[in-house]
């Protein structure tokens, strides 16, 4: 037979508001985990996106975003979600921007980016 704790020393447990105050945090903390996987598994994405564009290695796709992540002080998970945007055809202008401001970190003749008939700003296709 096992022995059950006392009634009145699990429900001390039970309210105690260390308890509550450590379930809070421990949510906080899942909350926080699981966004960092899924902006992970976003910058992985943009990583195999830019290899397949620019016929780079992954290793050298993600040093591409890091240096213009650097360079132009945009945090590398924005220009992640800017180059799926961009890829998926929902380009809003704030991608553009981002975009947009990141080629001249580009060698020349390298665009992420290139102006239609119509003058808006769309994803350049790689040439083939």
């Amino acid at each position: 037979m096992v022995p059950q704790p006392p009634q009145a020393e699990a429900g001390l447990v039970a309210r105690s508001p260390d308890t509550s105050s450590r379930v809070a945090q421990l949510e906080a903390e899942i909350a926080q985990l699981r966004d960092a996987l899924a902006r992970r598994q976003q910058i992985g994405v943009a990583t195999g996106l830019l290899a397949q564009r620019f016929a780079i290695s992954p290793d050298r796709a993600w040093s591409l975003m890091v240096r213009l992540s650097q360079n132009g002080h945009v945090k590398v998970r924005e220009i992640a979600q800017a180059v799926i945007d961009a890829h998926c055809g929902r380009l809003d202008s704030k991608d553009v921007e981002i975009l947009s401001s990141l080629e001249k970190y580009l060698p020349d003749g390298v665009r992420l980016l290139h102006t239609r008939e119509d003058g808006q700003r769309s994803v350049r296709e790689p040439s083939r």
